[in-house]
């Protein structure tokens, strides 16, 4: 008599919940070393164009670090996001400028056509923060396709 054995898949894991990148987790996320330290960022760019409904939560936390350089390249993108998107600035954002001319990425070269190109066409905010980077780089805000994306799910 054959036996007949009924299996039963086990209960699925319930998916992980996703937090919006902060500016508060940005200093460790870019101390993993090597030369994408700009990631960290380009990702709280995108982020940031995403889930406007979320930007205020995203920078309401004062980012804490050793690297001194990192948390002003932090508050050149939060500062430049803000104001081009019409968003007070936190305050935290006004205690962080470089003594030195620092580009957005530690291996980026500052010197040059390109680098001359990236000071002419980057965010006012950058001149404060004396970090430089190049508009393009935190993007021109959420497409449409990313609006429509945001409104179904």
């Amino acid at each position: 008599m054959p036996v007949r054995v009924r299996a039963q898949r086990p209960p699925a894991d319930p998916l992980p919940v996703y937090r919006r990148a902060r500016a508060a987790d940005l200093p460790t996320a870019m101390s993993s070393g090597g030369s994408r330290e700009h990631v960290p960022l380009t990702l709280f760019a995108r982020e940031w164009a995403a889930w406007p409904d979320e930007r205020v939560a995203m920078i309401r936390e004062a980012p804490q670090g050793c690297n001194e350089d990192d948390l002003c390249r932090i508050a050149a993108v939060v500062h430049a996001l803000c104001d081009r998107d019409g968003i007070a600035v936190p305050h935290w954002v006004w205690r962080h400028r470089s003594e030195v001319d620092l580009a957005w990425g530690r291996h980026c070269a500052m010197d040059g056509f390109i680098w001359d190109q990236t000071v002419a066409n980057a965010p006012s905010a950058c001149a404060f923060h004396r970090v430089w980077f190049d508009h393009q780089f935190i993007g021109a805000g959420p497409s449409r396709r990313a609006d429509s994306r945001r409104r179904v799910t």
